[in-house]
């Protein structure tokens, strides 16, 4: 006999499934089931050898089942059914069944031996999701183990039918697998060996309190505590804001993994306790222990270290962490095989505590998961569906993904929608109350953040009161500037912080990456519940000082709208300035508008400028025409503010497609700065070089370039090499667009050189960028690509959104160009991913339009109509004359295609008429073409050959090679002609 790899697998409550969903659409499903598992044998080299609600399969080498189980998982969860795997190798007999006998429905072969029924039990003690081994099978791995994938030991098991205990492991991806022990089933059950027996684990002794309802999430974190406590870790604490769920999270791991302390687990609540005398009463209570007249510490020592291998947990410590080394302490002194596992929202301070930070639960998943499952069982029935997926997604980040909070919200579906619970979360004190049988400090999201701002000293308060004006998040450089702690011997800011993140009521919310980023600052930040609870007492404290911090945290953040600020996040070195910018926006914005609240309008600007710097690398625009006219509004802003905040408004407009709305603020400008004089001609230059880019965008070429002209002249005049090096690239995209390739390039050229002389890196991308266009339509296939990857490395660098999107369409060009279709509608779609993302509807119009060729390409026609008309009415809706007329010209050449020539005529005539106005000869090239193959369909040879004739020229005339996609275009309508 020959050791094969036996595998079981089965669907999880299939029965209960099947009559949910009815007969037809189950038969429907299980069909896509069968083929999908079915597709996975041939890749896996695996054999079927019987079929129920799973399968029975069998493998040469283990690691093709592993491979195969973990593939399944990932269709099954594309079906949104749930699986589970038990893996075995040992020694079989197959025995062939007669072929008469197959005839009549007999399975052709048959496995024999103890093996095949060992198998099925190990995959029936499998959760949902779940891959579980035995030890031979484990064995087996080491020899093949499959990258990306760990095994966990989960402990022996008693299996029915089988003599002896049987040891399981899991194996999974991290973040995908449980790697949690099995709960115990009819026929199986967790066994740990005692002085030579097997006991079942639930005969542990405890004292842990059931559990009243489901535990949703946490795998990890689970994981990551019977890691440490398995590695031999003896003291590790849970620290975490109130409302997290340590309690519930400790209870699940003693329940979890009891089987791994024969000796006992205890858990012991110390929220009542305030003294030394409290904590050893509560400890003796719990292991019922009575105490004598001797030392505790003795008495309490001598009884745990006689139960072997023991874990006290000990809940609620952080009231009494000052004596943790008074009972801890001495404990782990004199006591050899016990752990500590604590729960605190401040850690202990002693030396060998491992700590575990709980955050909150990941939105998108647990969050509304247990929101989902508290809420049903307030309102039976309650589902998440289309209708409600959007609030209940909305409410739980609202709330942060705090277990607490959740749950009291989710208490409410009995009586409020979740749309009335979201609009109501604004009073969230008074909405998020829970039952009267819990605690008091869990009662009332109120009385659970009371229970930690009880525990701060003065200073403290005082601090955390004033960290509620940050909004998102804040560095350390920003609360030493924005905290004031006025008291005389006051500690420093950085105490103080840190002070509030070892009591959990900051936290970090960002990582610092030192390998990338020397001198890149943690992110610190708070629940939303702490910071409207911070803000109230931050009003107690007076309107003066609540005043102060408001300025002082405007007058902050207005410095990153200076000038010289600005400039130096484009140079080389500015990438971590402006990384550490992009987490700024809610407090630029929030700065801004209370600035202009208090009537300080110079810091308001300034934040608005910062803020601009930001929404123009990662949107959204909206915000920041928003923020402008609310400048714009306030009284008394003139002069050099409101000249500033008229061209930083006109850049968001431009963004946004509104080329008349960017073009009067423009103006605007110029005239406040003239009779605003003496202002400095740099900011002239400036102005005019913006307004030169918004007249290129609507197409009026010879005035762009005479505003273009000037800018340059006053740029150089005032010395301002960041805005000579821009209007340097906005004249070659000029002369680019009237096609006149070989003074483009050396405008290309010129603006190169001046970013690479200042060390402008925004600069040297987006002129890399424009020469891979150039060299697109030139045909130099090799050369674009180059300076497009080039490019797309320094806009991810610097954290451009926009221009990021705007290579990626570039790219998707040239990928068509290259004829790999796939590669361009990836790029494509990749693009206005991006351009959505900012808002920048212009350039959004322009790659519907190219993504509309490449559904034409793959006689993708419904696909490419609508790409088109997409393209056609955001072209018209952002004044994008130049677009619209091109795509015109490719919706004429696809209708014509389809056999619609009325149609396509028409809107050729349309497009021709449109580029011939904005002077556009390689849009007009490549029209031309398209009408004269209509022409030529038509059996009007003379007037195509007229058509192409004049396509020729313009090709010639801008230096349109044969492997540009002019040339190609010419190209296939002289093929098409010599045809004929």
């Amino acid at each position: 006999m020959n050791k094969r790899a036996l595998l079981f697998t089965d669907i999880v409550d299939s029965t209960q499934w099947v009559g949910r969903v009815g007969d037809h659409a189950a038969a429907e499903l299980w069909a896509k089931h069968d083929r999908l598992a079915r597709d996975l044998l041939a890749p896996h080299n695996g054999r079927e050898i019987d079929r129920t609600d799973g399968f029975f399969l069998l493998f040469e080498h283990v690691d093709d089942a592993v491979a195969y189980a973990l593939a399944y998982h990932e269709v099954m969860g594309d079906l949104e059914m749930r699986a589970r795997a038990g893996i075995h190798v040992a020694p079989v007999h197959l025995r062939h069944i007669p072929a008469e006998d197959v005839a009549r429905g007999a399975k052709p072969l048959e496995v024999e031996g103890v093996a095949k029924p060992l198998a099925a039990r190990v995959m029936s003690l499998a959760q949902g999701g779940q891959t579980l081994l035995t030890k031979s099978a484990r064995l087996a791995l080491l020899d093949r183990p499959i990258a990306g994938t760990e095994v966990e030991r989960l402990g022996h098991y008693r299996l029915k039918g089988i003599e002896s205990p049987v040891e399981i492991f899991e194996v999974g991806r991290p973040g995908v697998a449980t790697f949690a022990p099995s709960a115990d089933t009819d026929k199986a059950y967790r066994v740990l060996e005692v002085n030579g027996l097997w006991l079942p684990a639930r005969e542990v002794p405890h004292n842990l309190p059931h559990e009243r309802d489901g535990f949703v999430g946490r795998t990890a974190e689970l994981r990551a505590i019977a890691s440490d406590l398995d590695a031999g870790t003896r003291l590790l604490t849970v620290i975490g804001t109130g409302g997290a769920g340590k309690t519930r999270l400790a209870r699940r791991y003693g329940w979890t993994w009891m089987g791994d302390w024969p000796g006992g687990i205890c858990f012991c609540d110390l929220s009542e306790c305030r003294a030394l005398d409290s904590i050893w009463f509560a400890i003796a209570s719990a292991l019922e222990v009575p105490l004598g007249r001797g030392d505790p510490a003795s008495l309490l020592a001598n009884a745990i270290g006689g139960r072997g291998r023991f874990l006290l947990i000990l809940d609620n410590f952080e009231q009494v962490v000052d004596l943790a080394g008074e009972t801890i302490g001495q404990l782990l002194d004199r006591t050899g095989n016990a752990s500590f596992l604590v729960t605190s929202r401040e850690r202990l301070h002693l030396s060998g505590e491992s700590l575990l930070p709980l955050d909150s639960l990941p939105v998108a998943s647990d969050s509304v998961a247990l929101f989902c499952l508290r809420a049903a069982a307030q309102q039976r029935g309650f589902e998440l569906d289309d209708a409600n997926r959007e609030p209940v997604g909305e409410i739980v980040r609202v709330l942060d993904g705090l277990p607490l909070a959740i749950e009291l919200a989710a208490a409410r579906i009995g009586v409020l929608s979740p749309t009335q619970l979201l609009t109501r979360l604004k009073d969230r004190f008074r909405v998020l109350t829970g039952s009267r049988g819990q605690a008091a400090r869990q009662a009332t999201l109120r009385h659970a953040i009371d229970w930690s701002w009880g525990l701060l000293t003065a200073r403290e308060r005082t601090a955390l009161a004033q960290c509620s004006v940050f909004e998102g998040g804040f560095t350390m450089s920003a609360a030493e500037s924005v905290l004031h702690l006025a008291e005389e011997g006051a500690p420093e800011v950085l105490d103080v912080v840190q002070a509030l993140v070892d009591k959990s009521l900051l936290r970090l919310l960002e990582p610092v990456d030192r390998s990338r980023y020397e001198f890149e600052e943690p992110y610190f930040g708070m629940y939303g519940s702490i910071r409207e609870y911070a803000r109230e007492k931050l009003h107690d404290l007076g309107l003066d000082d609540e005043a102060a911090v408001v300025d002082r945290h405007g007058d902050y953040f207005a410095t990153f709208g200076s000038d010289d600020a600005i400039e130096g996040l484009s140079r080389h070195g500015g990438v971590a300035r402006r990384r550490a910018l992009a987490k700024e926006l809610e407090n630029l914005a929030v700065a801004c508008r209370r600035a202009l609240k208090r009537g300080r309008t110079t810091p308001a600007v300034a934040a608005y400028r910062a803020a601009w710097e930001v929404i123009e690398l990662q949107g959204p625009v909206n915000l920041a025409i928003a923020l402008g006219r609310e400048l714009l509004a306030q009284p008394g802003l003139n002069g050099r503010p409101l000249v500033v905040t008229l061209a930083t408004l006109a850049l968001p407009l431009q963004r946004a497609g509104r080329t008349e709305d960017a073009q009067a603020a423009l103006e605007r400008a110029l005239e406040v700065w003239l009779s605003a004089a003496p202002l400095e001609r740099g900011l002239r230059g400036r102005i005019l070089g913006q307004l030169g880019t918004v007249r290129l965008d609507q197409g009026r070429f010879e005035e762009a370039r005479l505003t273009l002209h000037e800018a340059l002249v006053l740029n150089r005049v005032a010395a301002d090499r960041r805005a000579e090096g821009a209007n340097l690239s906005n004249l070659g995209n000029l002369h680019f667009g009237q096609g006149e390739m070989d003074q483009a390039r050396q405008f290309y050229d010129v603006a190169m050189a001046v970013g690479k002389e200042i060390g402008n890196r925004r600069l040297e991308g987006a002129v890399l960028s424009n020469l891979g266009l150039l060299d697109t339509e030139q045909g130099r296939v090799e050369e674009a690509l180059a300076h497009f990857e080039s490019a797309l490395a320094i806009h991810r660098e610097m954290g451009s959104r926009r221009l990021e999107g705007t290579v990626l369409g570039n790219l998707g060009l040239l990928r068509f160009e290259m004829g790999e279709f796939e590669e361009a509608k990836r790029h494509d779609k990749a693009a206005l991913t991006a351009h959505r993302l900012v808002g920048n509807r212009r350039d959004e119009g322009i790659v519907l339009g190219n993504l509309g060729e490449v559904h034409v390409a793959q006689s993708s026609w419904t696909d490419a109509r609508d790409c088109y008309r997409a393209a056609i009415e955001i072209s018209r809706e952002v004044g994008n004359r130049q677009t619209e007329g091109g795509v015109l010209g490719s919706l004429g050449a696809m209708l014509a295609t389809q056999g619609h020539v009325a149609q396509a005529r028409e809107a050729l005539r349309e497009g021709e008429e449109i580029l011939r106005q904005v002077d556009d000869p390689l849009g007009l090239g490549k029209l031309l073409c398209a009408s004269a193959r209509v022409e030529l369909a038509d059996g009007n040879g003379d007037r195509a050959r007229l058509l192409l004739s004049e396509a020729e020229s313009l090709a010639a005339a801008i230096d349109a090679g044969p492997r540009s996609e002019l040339g190609g275009a010419i190209d296939k309508v002289r093929q098409d002609l010599g045809a004929g």
